[in-house]
């Protein structure tokens, strides 16, 4: 599970809307680290926040990697009733 929020936040205020992208630092030995989450709207500032942050040494050198979110949804299955009638119509 991700957090329901962009991980950008200026000022004490974050930003509420949805993720977007999953930011990850990839290292020349092929390691990832997943270092936020943002929407599209600030997506150019994290990546600025984070290169100043590798130049200063407080965050692992590489490249910045955005990878767009997929999203995927299920039906909940809770027991009811009306679960159990929608299985055994299709079990028939």
């Amino acid at each position: 599970m991700f957090p329901e929020h962009c991980s950008f936040v200026i000022n004490k205020e974050k930003c509420l809307l949805p993720p977007e992208f999953i930011m990850e630092i990839n290292d020349d030995k092929n390691n990832k680290f997943m270092v936020g989450l943002t929407c599209s709207g600030h997506k150019q500032k994290l990546e600025e926040k984070f290169l100043l942050l590798q130049r200063n040494k407080q965050i692992p050198q590489g490249e910045i990697v955005f990878t767009a979110i997929k999203v995927i949804t299920t039906k909940c299955v809770t027991g009811n009733q009306e679960d159990k009638d929608e299985i055994q119509l299709k079990r028939l």
